[in-house]
């Protein structure tokens, strides 16, 4: 009788694991039905990563990873390049948005990216963009956090890393970043470079 009731047991909590498993998707991924909560401030998971909410507004949290997710160059070719062109953005809309399951990709909104002149040197930000996947800007990197401290990232080492922004630097062959100390370069780096990391940020769906 007792190893029956044993038995039993076992096969409840077997089940209750696994309706819990797919109620969050099974794969780490937030299921598609369940309505995700975050406040500005908050570091919530999401497709595998943690992400430090933004800004909220209208059901969509407006999110970046917490971490350097990874170091890529933003223009592979180097070159005089803006954001709309640049195998970065083709890189995050693509192999990297493909990473997540096909629930996580339906909450990720599209969104209009404005790719304004850096505000120091004029340098031409290119044409607007419609991403799913997108780097912070100068201006949001300044907006969204409130002082350098806050900008800091760090890689799976525990390394405090530079990080690319969208905005160009002082020439076209530049990319602005954000250094080691989270200070704000405005003049950027050689998009070839491949020791800065990436922090994508996105428009996520909250319902």
């Amino acid at each position: 009788m007792k190893k029956l009731l044993t038995l039993l047991l076992i096969a409840a909590l077997a089940l209750s694991l696994t309706m819990t498993l797919a109620a969050c998707g099974g794969d780490g991924s937030n299921g598609g039905d369940t309505p995700i909560a975050a406040n500005i401030g908050d570091v919530i998971p999401f497709g595998g990563y943690n992400w430090r909410v933004l800004d909220v507004q209208g059901g969509k949290a407006f999110i970046i990873s917490e971490d350097i997710l990874e170091r890529r160059p933003y223009h592979e070719p180097g070159g005089r390049i803006t954001w709309e062109n640049s195998t970065i953005r083709n890189y995050l809309n693509s192999e990297f948005l493909s990473s997540f399951s096909q629930a996580d990709q339906a909450k990720i909104s599209e969104t209009t990216v404005i790719n304004n002149n850096n505000p120091t040197y004029d340098t031409p930000g290119g044409n607007n963009t419609v991403d799913k996947v997108f780097l912070l800007s100068i201006y949001e990197a300044g907006r969204y956090f409130e002082n350098d401290s806050a900008r800091i990232a760090y890689d799976s080492d525990g390394e405090a890393v530079w990080w690319w922004l969208r905005s160009p630097g002082d020439y076209s062959y530049y990319a602005a970043f954000v250094n080691n100390v989270g200070y704000l370069n405005h003049n950027g780096g050689n998009v070839n470079n491949n020791i800065p990391g990436v922090r994508p940020a996105l428009w996520l769906n909250l319902d």
